[in-house]
């Protein structure tokens, strides 16, 4: 707190300096006249200088400019004059005042006369001190006559200084920019994002204010408005010691859009009900009359209780603001008083003066902007330990963003008014479709939306999925449920996921981003959809059944998409707003080394001949390296009035001028060269670029390296193309991602096959097309997953090329070219089934199915290769229901690929049916249908033997071997897995790998324990070779289940964990749960039953949503028994009677049926004996509905009376 502190007080036509030393007598000097200092035309100049200088700085402004940056200091003079020479006692009041320092008094300016009140008195200058004091001041601050100090504010909370920002633009596009304020604010915020909390009001009604404050009272420190005031002299209400009737005013925005009109006393009374201590007030300045009185607004909120009020005198520039509202948060945030902070934040902006002008950055004195008004010095938060912890830099920033992408080179740059359209609509209709032409700035907007919401509270989870490439309703589903239930949400069918997602999106504030939707019906119109007609109804009978609900929808398309059918409310994207362009384009320019202050007034003509498109900007502006703005503009226009292509749906003309005069300033060899980029997608390689302009191989068997040389009339090496791809940066028409890589803005592709289609004939690009297939085809067997040593370098090479070999497949099946198609279908897949992607991977293969036949009978006539597909497709199928744990859907499959390659009556495919014959036998053997399952292994064993395909015989020797294992049958399925061996041994070591441990379980069963680890550790040691994952935990659980039995629990412990963290990490839930169950088993027989019981309501978690009932009932019996032996036998009890339930309703085809029931009833029978009669049936009454009578009670007191 400062030592000293000057008061000039104003009363009638008179002022009045007094002094006071920390808690000393206040003195006073005498009562001097008081004149206005300053006639209108300064305070205008003051006014033009501040807030219209460096939107215009041509011509003469530069001049007029300097000449009132020279005035401020003699406007500062006067003032001081007017105060502290006064008379003698003045003059020697300040130097007593400030002879320890400026920062160690405080100047508080008291009246109630507006006129004073809005005096410039931050001009205030020292003439001895040669500077302006309010910089240097501890602080500064205005405050109101007779009014007394209201009582103490409640008890706030001190974990956060928490903040309610009020934007409101009730006046749209003639507003100022709905970020002004905010988007500065959140940048300088977001290094101690932990101390703040920042809430936007949605909508910035006052209804909206009034239930916010009231559902949240004693919460928030600071209500921040930024929006307009004005003084009304009509109001009626409150009347003001001003003389004159009327009051202050602030306007809130209404639902819908329109302007709210609240008294400051209607505020203030809110205000303080709610407890909150300060309020800050951005002037918002349109052409509203009256504002030059926003300082009404804030004398009224602190007449009526206000501890303390931070306004602006004048527009504030946006970096201005960043400087002093950052600087203000954060000292706030560091538990200083309001004065100190408002001091700290005027320094801020003093020592950072330039501000953006059209000529570049200027310095601007606009420190003297803000003002404080407070009746007394204020301190909201003070928090417990602002001493920052080396832990609390560990934490990652929290987001709610899901699957975005990254920010361009420029970052999000405006589209304020477009975020307000897009806020209202979504006020009115939670489906709005953003429809613009390419490259106008969709995709940023939906970000930087997105962005805008997850800062400040506007939505929860917000979900991001790009529909370019086909993505469809089971992408939707599976992004949302993976991040609401994480991998407990991959144990429910479809139909329930997506019932579950359609549910929770429904009940909570989410927003769902569909970006680049035009293509799934087909654009532009007549090209064929991405999405079959059946996907298109998903997604339409989806957003039906979202209507209404809490959940955002936000499609951005280069059309209206009126098939959906939904009712959406349309907003419609054209150009950035001027003060944008000259955002971007002072990034762009700064980038490619363009000094803005020394480009011609013609400049800004070329900013609006470009009319704000993004991309256009991003290819022209780099050309003013060398040429001016005049040449720039003049080709322009002459290729615009002398463009003759058609113009295409959704393409602007000036983006194509655009790109055909940046493209012509290319080198000769760039131009010759990057036509090629026309056949990729989102990104490309140069050492691929490369690779098939070199020939894939040596030879150039695929003549790739011919092939392009026959179309661009040489070949590149890697450095050629590194060359070009980094002049087409520089250029603006790519952008560097690192390592080679390079982004391409989704319309350059379109763009660049135009320049390849006026030189080649088709039939020659498509030939050039053919060829970079074969070059991806190779690319997946290069990093096939399952066959690369380097399983994460293999995933991340395919993943890079993902939007690429998303539009070769989609080429491959359009050419019908299924063999290809199969190979990058095969290896995405396996990517997207490694990461649990699985919704999208089925997605792609129903396309594929659409394209090579729904039947086998299509497929086959289609060819050899197409057949092979399909078996493919469906074989897939078969694994996802059997991962989903739907059997008997996975049986359905195998059994119609069965009856179609029957039906066919073709000798050839007997192999095929003996597979789908063993498939069958294998579901069988797992739903436990022992008889059904050697039926279909004879049949298949029979024609792999009759055919000499022993390879396929040893497996199904394999599978007869696992069978007669399952039955106890161990002699028997030794001599199957030994049959198995034989052949493997020679061909296969990584199938001996499944044989030896099938070997240990049966050695384990069989009490030779030494056997079945060496038999489990040889197969451990196989499994991690070929590194699967899958089989690796297998053997690890087998290698716990030996160590268990032979009494070892810790070790038996660490291999049940190990198995547990590869099924976790795979996302393989099914399998979790059995090692879930073993280490509660182990924790049971450890005597840790609180960690025993936690494993085992996990796994019962699992198996119930899976209804294996088998493996439930077998939970619950071990959690039976760990209640029990913990003495809670009514728990235990509830518990084995519904153990008891689900053997007698759902296990009856277990072949161990009748000794579950043998063991459920000895159980119940002697938890009888321990509890009586009585208590048994009242408890069973609980659990089952039902009486205990008839033969189950008459069962279980026989077996009771013969109880020991």
């Amino acid at each position: 707190m400062a030592k000293n502190c000057l008061q000039i007080t104003h009363e009638g036509n008179s002022i009045q300096l007094s002094w006071q030393r920390g808690q000393a007598n206040r003195r006073t000097a005498p009562v001097v006249p008081f004149e206005h200092p300053f006639d209108e035309k300064v305070l205008d100049d003051l006014r033009w200088y501040l807030e219209e200088y460096l939107r215009f700085p041509y011509g003469l402004a530069p001049e007029k400019a300097i000449e009132i940056e020279q005035k401020l200091q003699t406007w500062g003079e006067q003032l001081f004059e007017l105060v502290f020479r006064s008379s003698e006692q003045a003059r020697q009041f300040f130097q007593a005042a400030t002879s320890e320092g400026l920062n160690q008094c405080d100047l508080v300016i008291i009246s109630d006369n507006p006129e004073v009140l809005n005096l410039p008195w931050e001009l205030l200058y020292s003439p001895s001190d040669r500077l302006f004091l309010a910089p240097s001041l501890a602080g500064m601050s205005r405050s109101l006559s007779d009014y007394p100090i209201r009582a103490e504010m409640g008890k706030l909370p001190q974990n956060q200084l928490n903040i309610l920002l009020v934007i409101a633009r009730p006046y749209g596009e003639k507003d100022i920019a709905l970020k002004t304020i905010a988007r500065p604010l959140l940048e300088s915020l977001s290094n101690i994002r932990k101390r703040v909390n920042i809430k936007v009001l949605r909508p910035p009604s006052f209804e909206q204010f009034e239930r916010e404050l009231n559902d949240k009272p004693e919460f928030y420190h600071i209500v921040h408005f930024d929006g307009h005031g004005n003084f009304d002299p009509d109001s009626q209400g409150f009347q003001h010691s001003f003389g004159i009737a009327g009051q202050g005013v602030l306007i809130f925005e209404a639902f819908d859009g329109s302007p709210q009109i609240i008294t400051a006393a209607q505020i203030a009374q809110n205000l303080a009900d709610c407890r909150v201590p300060l309020f800050i007030l951005n002037a918002c300045k349109s052409a509203q009359e009256g504002e030059e009185n926003f300082s009404s607004v804030a004398t009224r909120l602190v007449s009526l209780g206000a501890k303390g009020i931070v306004a602006m005198a004048y527009n504030v520039y946006a970096q201005a603001a960043k400087h002093f509202m950052g600087r203000l948060y954060g000292e706030l945030a560091a538990g200083k008083s309001l004065s100190t902070a408002v001091s700290a934040g005027r320094k801020q902006v003093l020592n950072q003066p330039h501000r953006p002008s059209p000529k570049g950055d200027k310095p601007l004195q606009d420190w003297l902007v803000p003002v404080l008004y407070q009746q007394e010095n204020y301190t909201p938060f003070t928090p417990a330990n602002i001493v920052d912890d080396i832990e609390s830099y560990f934490e990652e920033t929290v987001s709610n963003l899901v699957d975005f992408p990254q920010e361009g080179s420029y970052g999000f740059i405006g589209r304020d008014y477009d975020i307000l359209q897009l806020e209202r609509a979504f006020r009115q209709n939670n489906i709005v479709l953003l429809q613009g032409m390419g490259g106008v700035g969709k995709t940023e907007l939906a970000g930087g939306f997105a962005r805008w919401l997850d800062e400040t509270q506007g939505r929860g989870f917000i979900f991001f999925i790009s529909f370019e490439h086909g993505a469809s309703l089971s992408n939707v589903v599976n992004q949302v449920g993976r991040k609401v239930w994480e991998d407990k949400f991959f144990q429910y069918a479809a139909e329930k996921q997506q019932q579950a997602v359609l549910n929770y999106l429904k009940n909570n504030d989410c927003l769902l981003i569909w970006d680049n939707f035009e293509p799934v019906a087909g654009f532009p119109a007549g090209n064929e959809p991405l999405l079959s007609a059946s996907e298109r109804e998903n997604l339409q009978r989806f957003l039906k059944d979202f209507r209404g609900g809490k959940s955002w929808v936000l499609i951005t398309s280069r059309r209206e998409e009126s098939w959906l059918n939904c009712a959406y409310s349309l907003v419609n994207l054209h150009g950035l707003r001027e003060q944008d362009v000259e955002e971007l384009a002072a990034k762009i320019l700064q980038m490619v080394g363009v000094d803005r202050a020394k480009l011609s007034k013609e400049y800004l003509d070329l900013l609006k001949l470009l009319a704000g498109h993004p991309l256009s900007l991003r290819v022209i502006l780099p050309h003013l390296k060398t040429q001016n703005p005049l040449q720039l503009i003049e080709a322009l226009r002459l290729g615009l009035d002398t463009f003759s292509g058609a113009e295409e749906e959704g393409r602007d003309l000036s983006l194509t001028v655009s790109l055909d005069y940046s493209f012509a300033k290319l080198s000769e060899k760039a131009r010759r060269h990057l036509p090629f980029l026309g056949l990729f997608s989102e990104r490309v390689y140069a050492d691929l670029l490369s690779r098939f302009s070199q020939g894939i191989d040596s030879e150039d068997l695929f003549g790739c390296r011919q092939m392009y040389k026959t179309v661009f009339g040489e070949n590149l090496q890697t450095e050629d193309w590194l060359r070009i791809l980094n002049e087409a940066v520089k250029a603006g028409i790519l952008e560097y991602l690192g390592d080679n890589f390079y982004t391409i803005h989704p319309t350059l592709p379109w763009y660049l096959r135009q320049q390849l289609v006026s030189i080649h004939r088709a039939e020659v690009i498509s030939e050039l097309e053919k060829k970079l297939l074969n070059l991806y085809v190779i690319h997946c067997a290069a990093f096939d997953p399952e066959e690369n040593s380097h399983v994460a370098k293999a995933i991340n090479s395919l993943l890079v090329e993902e939007p690429n070999l998303l539009q070769k497949l989609r080429f491959a099946e359009q050419q019908q070219n299924w063999g290809a198609a199969a190979s990058i279908l095969r290896a995405i897949g396996q990517v997207y089934d490694m990461q649990g992607l699985w919704a999208k991977y089925s997605s792609l293969r129903q396309r594929a199915l659409a394209h090579v036949g729904i039947t086998l009978p299509v497929a086959k006539a289609k060819g050899q290769d197409a057949f092979e597909y399909w078996m493919y497709l469906k074989g897939m199928d078969a694994h996802d229901a059997i991962r989903l744990g739907e059997l008997e859907k996975a049986k359905e499959i195998h059994q119609r690929i069965l009856d179609e390659l029957t039906a066919l009556n073709d000798p050839s495919l007997e192999n095929e049916i003996a597979v789908a014959n063993a498939n069958l036998g294998m579901i069988a053997r797992e739903t436990r249908g022992w008889d059904a399952a050697l039926k279909y292994y004879q049949i298949a064993i029979e024609i792999f033997e009759r055919t000499g395909n022993y390879s396929k015989a040893a497996g199904i020797y394999y599978e007869l071997g696992t069978l007669a294992q399952a039955k106890w049958d161990f002699q028997t399925a030794i001599e199957y897995l030994q049959k198995a061996l034989l052949i493997y041994q020679s061909e296969d070591l990584y199938r001996c790998a499944g044989i030896y441990l099938q070997l240990g379980i049966i050695a384990r069963r069989e009490q030779n324990f030494a056997s079945a680890i060496n038999y489990c550790q040889q197969s451990l040691e196989i499994f991690q070779l070929f590194r699967n994952d899958n089989f690796t935990a297998g053997a690890y659980h087998e290698l716990g289940q030996v160590t268990k039995e032979q009494g070892d629990l810790d070790n038996a412990k660490n291999f049940y964990i190990q198995a547990l963290q590869i099924y976790e990490d795979s996302h393989d839930l099914s399998n979790a749960s059995d090692e879930y169950q073993a280490l509660g088993e182990i924790a049971k027989l450890q005597g840790i039953f609180d960690e025993a019981i936690s494993y085992f309501k996990k796994a019962f978690d699992i198996r119930y949503a899976k209804q294996a009932w088998y493996q439930v009932a077998e939970t619950l019996v071990e959690y039976g028994e760990t209640l029990e032996v913990q003495g809670e036998i009514i728990r235990a009890l509830r518990i084995y009677i519904q153990v008891f339930v689900i053997d007698i309703q759902h296990n009856k085809e277990e072949s161990g049926y009748k000794d579950f029931i043998r063991s459920d009833i000895n159980t119940l029978a002697r938890i009888v004996k321990q509890i009586g009669e009585n208590q048994f049936e009242t408890i069973w009454r609980e659990v089952t509905g039902e009486d205990c009578t008839g033969e189950t009670r008459d069962i279980i007191w026989s077996v009771r009376d013969n109880l020991e």
